[in-house]
Protein backbone atom coordinates (compact mmCIF):
# COMPACT_ATOMS: atom_id res chain seq x y z
CA UNK A 1 0.00 0.00 0.00
CA UNK A 2 1.03 3.45 -0.84
CA UNK A 3 2.03 5.25 2.14
CA UNK A 4 0.96 8.90 1.38
CA UNK A 5 -2.55 6.97 0.26
CA UNK A 6 -4.75 8.74 2.72
CA UNK A 7 -2.59 11.87 3.47
CA UNK A 8 -4.92 14.48 1.50
CA UNK A 9 -7.66 12.94 3.09
CA UNK A 10 -6.39 13.64 6.43
CA UNK A 11 -5.52 16.91 5.42
CA UNK A 12 -8.47 18.17 4.14
CA UNK A 13 -10.11 16.28 6.91
CA UNK A 14 -8.39 18.18 9.49
CA UNK A 15 -9.50 21.17 7.89
CA UNK A 16 -13.28 20.72 7.82
CA UNK A 17 -13.21 19.66 11.02
CA UNK A 18 -11.90 22.55 12.68
CA UNK A 19 -13.70 24.87 9.87
CA UNK A 20 -17.06 23.30 11.62
CA UNK A 21 -15.50 23.86 15.17
CA UNK A 22 -14.89 27.47 14.02
CA UNK A 23 -18.35 27.82 12.60
CA UNK A 24 -20.43 26.57 15.46
CA UNK A 25 -18.56 28.46 18.27
CA UNK A 26 -19.77 31.76 16.01
CA UNK A 27 -23.05 30.96 16.75
CA UNK A 28 -22.32 29.74 20.43
CA UNK A 29 -20.79 33.23 21.17
CA UNK A 30 -23.44 34.56 19.18
CA UNK A 31 -27.12 32.89 20.47
CA UNK A 32 -26.60 29.36 21.97
CA UNK A 33 -29.66 28.50 21.06
CA UNK A 34 -28.37 29.74 17.32
CA UNK A 35 -26.00 26.94 17.42
CA UNK A 36 -28.15 24.07 18.39
CA UNK A 37 -30.67 24.90 16.11
CA UNK A 38 -31.15 21.97 13.43
CA UNK A 39 -30.04 24.40 10.63
CA UNK A 40 -26.90 25.52 12.06
CA UNK A 41 -26.21 21.96 12.56
CA UNK A 42 -27.57 20.86 8.91
CA UNK A 43 -25.65 23.58 7.46
CA UNK A 44 -22.65 22.55 8.56
CA UNK A 45 -22.43 19.39 5.73
CA UNK A 46 -21.52 22.40 3.49
CA UNK A 47 -18.54 22.35 5.52
CA UNK A 48 -17.88 18.25 5.36
CA UNK A 49 -18.49 18.41 1.14
CA UNK A 50 -16.46 20.86 0.72
CA UNK A 51 -13.44 19.14 2.76
CA UNK A 52 -14.60 16.10 0.62
CA UNK A 53 -14.55 17.68 -2.48
CA UNK A 54 -11.12 19.30 -2.52
CA UNK A 55 -9.48 16.31 -1.12
CA UNK A 56 -10.67 14.13 -3.97
CA UNK A 57 -10.21 17.32 -6.59
CA UNK A 58 -6.33 17.44 -5.29
CA UNK A 59 -5.92 13.57 -4.90
CA UNK A 60 -7.44 13.28 -8.60
CA UNK A 61 -4.58 15.95 -9.92
CA UNK A 62 -1.77 14.16 -7.92
CA UNK A 63 -3.01 11.01 -9.56
CA UNK A 64 -4.21 12.34 -13.00
CA UNK A 65 -6.71 9.35 -13.58
CA UNK A 66 -9.02 8.12 -10.92
CA UNK A 67 -11.90 5.89 -11.10
CA UNK A 68 -14.98 6.59 -8.84
CA UNK A 69 -14.25 3.50 -6.66
CA UNK A 70 -10.59 5.15 -6.33
CA UNK A 71 -12.01 8.30 -5.55
CA UNK A 72 -14.96 7.10 -3.03
CA UNK A 73 -12.26 6.46 -0.32
CA UNK A 74 -10.39 9.62 -0.63
CA UNK A 75 -14.05 11.55 0.40
CA UNK A 76 -15.08 8.92 2.38
CA UNK A 77 -12.20 9.50 5.05
CA UNK A 78 -11.99 13.00 4.63
CA UNK A 79 -15.55 12.84 5.89
CA UNK A 80 -14.72 10.79 8.79
CA UNK A 81 -11.51 12.47 10.26
CA UNK A 82 -13.64 15.81 9.71
CA UNK A 83 -16.70 14.22 11.51
CA UNK A 84 -14.56 12.62 14.19
CA UNK A 85 -13.13 16.26 15.32
CA UNK A 86 -17.00 17.60 15.10
CA UNK A 87 -17.93 14.93 17.64
CA UNK A 88 -15.30 15.62 19.91
CA UNK A 89 -15.81 19.07 19.92
CA UNK A 90 -19.59 18.40 20.82
CA UNK A 91 -19.15 15.59 23.41
CA UNK A 92 -16.16 18.23 25.26
CA UNK A 93 -18.78 21.29 24.80
CA UNK A 94 -21.85 19.40 26.02
CA UNK A 95 -20.13 17.48 29.02
CA UNK A 96 -17.76 19.97 30.05
CA UNK A 97 -17.17 23.63 28.40
CA UNK A 98 -20.81 24.13 29.34
CA UNK A 99 -22.96 21.24 30.89
CA UNK A 100 -26.42 23.21 30.22
CA UNK A 101 -26.48 22.47 26.59
CA UNK A 102 -28.03 19.20 26.75
CA UNK A 103 -30.97 21.01 28.63
CA UNK A 104 -31.03 23.60 26.28
CA UNK A 105 -30.73 21.35 23.27
CA UNK A 106 -33.64 19.47 24.80
CA UNK A 107 -35.35 22.68 24.45
CA UNK A 108 -34.74 23.97 21.25
CA UNK A 109 -35.79 20.66 19.95
CA UNK A 110 -39.42 20.89 21.41
CA UNK A 111 -39.54 24.50 20.19
CA UNK A 112 -39.10 22.82 16.66
CA UNK A 113 -41.20 20.49 16.83
CA UNK A 114 -44.04 21.91 18.48
CA UNK A 115 -43.58 25.21 15.75
CA UNK A 116 -43.85 22.69 12.89
CA UNK A 117 -46.73 22.48 10.74
CA UNK A 118 -46.56 18.40 11.90
CA UNK A 119 -47.13 19.25 15.52
CA UNK A 120 -50.71 17.74 16.37
CA UNK A 121 -48.96 13.90 14.68
CA UNK A 122 -46.08 14.42 17.07
CA UNK A 123 -47.90 14.66 20.73
CA UNK A 124 -45.96 11.33 21.40
CA UNK A 125 -42.86 12.44 20.27
CA UNK A 126 -43.12 15.42 21.98
CA UNK A 127 -43.95 13.47 25.23
CA UNK A 128 -41.21 11.29 24.73
CA UNK A 129 -38.25 14.48 24.43
CA UNK A 130 -40.04 15.88 27.59
CA UNK A 131 -39.40 12.63 29.37
CA UNK A 132 -36.14 12.19 28.57
CA UNK A 133 -33.29 12.85 31.01
CA UNK A 134 -31.10 15.80 29.25
CA UNK A 135 -27.57 14.51 28.36
CA UNK A 136 -24.82 14.05 25.77
CA UNK A 137 -22.87 10.74 27.11
CA UNK A 138 -19.74 8.88 25.40
CA UNK A 139 -21.75 6.01 23.86
CA UNK A 140 -24.49 8.77 22.63
CA UNK A 141 -21.05 10.63 21.19
CA UNK A 142 -19.60 7.20 19.66
CA UNK A 143 -23.10 5.97 18.27
CA UNK A 144 -24.10 9.34 16.58
CA UNK A 145 -20.41 9.28 15.10
CA UNK A 146 -21.11 5.73 13.35
CA UNK A 147 -24.92 6.58 12.46
CA UNK A 148 -23.26 9.67 10.61
CA UNK A 149 -21.05 7.59 8.61
CA UNK A 150 -24.14 6.47 6.96
CA UNK A 151 -24.47 9.62 5.84
CA UNK A 152 -21.11 10.61 5.04
CA UNK A 153 -20.48 7.50 3.07
CA UNK A 154 -23.92 8.44 0.36
CA UNK A 155 -22.14 12.51 0.32
CA UNK A 156 -19.24 10.42 -0.69
CA UNK A 157 -21.02 8.73 -3.47
CA UNK A 158 -22.13 12.09 -4.33
CA UNK A 159 -18.77 13.51 -4.85
CA UNK A 160 -17.22 10.36 -5.90
CA UNK A 161 -19.34 10.88 -8.46
CA UNK A 162 -18.78 14.42 -9.51
CA UNK A 163 -14.63 14.37 -8.97
CA UNK A 164 -14.02 11.38 -10.86
CA UNK A 165 -12.29 11.33 -14.32
CA UNK A 166 -14.90 10.76 -16.97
Amino acid sequence: MNKRKYKLSIRYGILAGVSVILYMLVFYFYDVKVMLGPSVFWSTTLLFVAGMFFAAREERKVREFMTFREILPVAFVTYLVANLFFFDFLYIMFNFVDPSLPDLQQQVSLEAVKDSWIADQMAETIDEIEMTEAEFTLGQAIFGYIRSAIFGFLLSLMIAGVTRNK
